[in-house]
């Protein structure tokens, strides 16, 4: 029965043949997933210390530098926030009569909008910048605006006439974008892989862009950006494990920066769904797409919107085929279970014709034969049933074999006492109490052992409960448990009841009850949890 078990519940996960060093770093996306709360309240405190710089005696040219530095914060963080410090800026430019920061301000809430999917506003900040008046060092920025810009547009066109063109103005910036940056520029290797990219060549920056991942002064947010590269390059040259393993990189970077505006891991949620992870690639679309609508990043939400039908039925006919398996599997063990417990009844039944048949063998000499008989024909059944039992019964399974065989010597010796010292000698045997009294003392040790061995620290936590001076101390060389910790035992196993405690201890109902009291009487906490905490002794949890 517990085979079937493992047997339905393993049919129930997830089949992930991934490379082992793939399944690490899988690993490890999920547990930054769980973690990411921290990273966020860590990005939220930095955050509010920029904030805290601001002052009613901040100079224009000091809230300017703030706010920039909390654009750039929220940059990929929060669009709305960005939007607003941006126009900050912007309000900034204009009481100090900057072009310059204007036109600064003005690209940053251009290149906010693009991002947002707002393409009609964006146009008209753009529209607003004079290229030929631009400071030189804000060129880059403005064609990357722009490149950004027809780069969506041409993504979102239902005119293919009209996306021919916004693609023919996006290489123009493209390019231009290219040549205005420096060799050593980050950028320009981004740009440099994204151009190969598109003309299916990435495989010829790959070597470029392995080299700057390894260097040490490659920042977190860098890496990811590297890492999604790399990935894109893999995965157009079919190399699908290699692009797991990067998409993996990278969206663990992003999600420890954090940002919420990436791309890496709904890329990796399909890469997983067509690789029949479907678990995974549903939680890891759901958390992209909460992120793209929390960064309100459009063009994100679209690609996302595209991918999360498909993988969230896949999911669910997933979950449905998962629920119906376990259904079955809890069948299956609640048959089990019936068995078990029906095996069990008729193993008692079985126990309680045995001991009435012990019985009838000390009633009369003449019906000695056909009650010996019958005893062994009970014996075998207890036999029998006891193979069944092994595996619950355990160590009480020798007790009550030993108990069957003293019995049996026990009736040897009255036929012995009967025969030698006639009746009135076994009369004499039969009205002594020491035999049941020995046995007793017996069972009660085995029974204080057995218990002990199950709860090795009882006495202890028993006695924790108690007040100082109500503790109770065991003799060594006396029996293991006194009658009041013997009281307890069997609660603590779940005998409540007062009348079955005293049939089992061999005392007056009264005497347990009056035990119990004074149990209760000395707790250290309420007298009504007292029982309850004692019910606690042992457990794991």
């Amino acid at each position: 029965g517990i085979i079937l078990l493992i047997l339905l519940v393993t049919a129930c996960s997830p089949n992930a043949p991934y490379p082992r060093d793939v399944e690490r770093q899988l690993e490890e996306l999920d547990r930054t997933i769980e973690e990411r709360d921290r990273f966020e309240a860590i990005k939220t405190q930095y955050i509010d210390r920029i904030k805290a710089k601001l002052t009613t005696g901040s100079t224009d040219l000091q809230r300017y530098g703030i706010y920039d530095n909390l654009y750039d914060e929220y940059y990929q963080y929060n669009l709305d926030s960005a939007t607003f410090y941006a126009r900050m800026k912007l309000d900034v430019a204009h009481r100090i009569k900057s072009p310059g920061m204007k036109f600064d301000a003005i690209l940053d809430i251009a290149d906010r909008y693009v991002l947002s999917g707002m393409y009609v506003e964006a146009r008209e900040y753009l529209s607003q910048i004079d290229s030929t008046q631009l400071p030189y060092d804000l060129l880059p920025r403005y064609y990357h605006v722009y490149h950004a810009f027809y780069d969506g547009m041409a993504t979102n066109a239902g005119d293919p006439i009209c996306q021919d063109e916004y693609l023919r103005l996006k290489k123009i910036y493209q390019r231009l974008l290219y040549e205005k940056l420096g060799e050593d520029d980050i950028a320009r290797l981004y740009l440099l892989a994204d151009m190969l990219y598109e003309e299916g060549k990435a495989s010829e920056a790959l070597q470029d862009l392995m080299d700057r991942y390894d260097t040490t002064e490659t920042s977190l947010h860098e890496r990811a950006i590297l890492a999604y590269l790399i990935a894109t390059v893999h995965q157009q040259n079919g190399n699908n494990w290699e692009a797991v393993r990067y998409f993996t990189e990278s969206a663990i970077h992003d999600l420890k920066t954090p940002v919420h505006e990436y791309r890496s891991l709904y890329e990796l949620a399909s890469l997983l769904y067509e690789a029949g992870d479907v678990e995974r690639a549903y939680r890891y679309i759901t958390c992209s797409g909460n992120d793209a609508m929390t960064v309100n990043a459009l063009n994100n939400i679209h690609s996302i919107n595209r991918l999360l039908p498909i993988i969230s039925e896949s999911y669910n006919t997933l979950m449905t085929r998962k629920r119906i398996q376990l259904n079955r599997a809890l069948w299956s063990v609640s048959i089990l279970s019936l068995l078990f417990i029906t095996v069990a009844l008729i193993a008692f039944r079985d126990k309680r014709r045995a001991s009435a048949a012990e019985r009838e063998t000390r009633e009369i000499n003449e019906k000695l034969s056909l009650a010996n008989a019958r005893l062994q024909k009970y014996i075998g059944l207890l036999q029998e049933s006891n193979n069944i039992k092994e595996s619950y019964l355990g160590r009480y399974l020798d007790l009550c074999s030993e108990y069957i065989g003293r019995i049996e010597t026990y009736r040897s010796q009255l036929l012995r006492i009967a025969r030698e010292g006639g009746m009135a000698e076994l009369q004499k045997v039969l009205r002594s109490t020491a035999f049941i009294e020995s046995e007793l003392n017996e069972f009660y040790a085995k029974f204080d052992a057995t218990f002990l061995h199950l709860f090795p620290d009882f006495v202890a936590q028993f006695n924790e409960l108690l007040q100082p001076d109500k503790r109770i101390e065991t003799i060594p060389g006396e029996m293991l448990l006194t009658t009041e910790l013997r009281i307890f035992a069997l609660i603590r196993l779940g005998i409540n009841d007062s009348v079955k405690i005293a049939e089992f201890l061999r005392r007056s109902v009264s005497t347990v009850y009056n035990y119990r009291v004074k149990m209760r009487n000395a707790a250290l906490a309420s007298r009504e949890e007292f029982e309850k905490q004692v019910m606690r002794i042992g457990r794991l949890s």
